[in-house]
């Protein structure tokens, strides 16, 4: 799809099986581009700044940072992208950390399939977003 009102996605993950099953599960949405598929930090760092995507799909750890600091590296150099971590860990210190750092998302690998286009959708609209097995986990450090 190439219509002006399509989200533009930029996937950044350094599993490339990942991003074909994200790929197509973008493909079949209708109202969403990837822009561009990157497997590390630097690499995310140069599309984001020459492709400007509306969301980066981002794993927790690009290489050779965790998204907290990959995060924190966009948000210094001005991006306002949104940021929607993937995550095969759901520890409540990493999704904290990641979202104080100003990530809109964070959700668990295998919620792929049910929520990853609902969640793009919402932090491409300005919500945060928890997918159910992040929420559930990042709900135990505010008890």
């Amino acid at each position: 799809m190439t219509e002006t009102n399509a989200i533009r996605v930029l996937i950044a993950d350094d599993f490339k099986v990942l991003r074909d099953v994200i790929r197509l599960h973008l493909e079949r949405a209708g109202d969403m581009d990837v822009v561009d598929e990157v497997p590390d930090l630097n690499d995310a760092l140069e599309r984001i700044r020459t492709l400007r995507p509306d969301v980066v799909i981002m794993n927790d750890y690009l290489p050779p940072v965790d998204s907290a600091h990959a995060t924190a590296r966009f948000r210094e150099q001005g991006f306002t992208t949104a940021i929607l971590i993937i995550s095969m860990h759901l520890e409540p210190g990493p999704i904290q950390r990641s979202l104080l750092s100003g990530a809109n998302g964070f959700m668990h690998k295998d919620e792929i399939d049910e929520y990853l286009v609902d969640a793009i959708r919402r932090v491409h609209q300005g919500e945060r977003y928890l997918s159910p097995k992040a929420g559930n986990a990042h709900s135990s450090i505010q008890e």
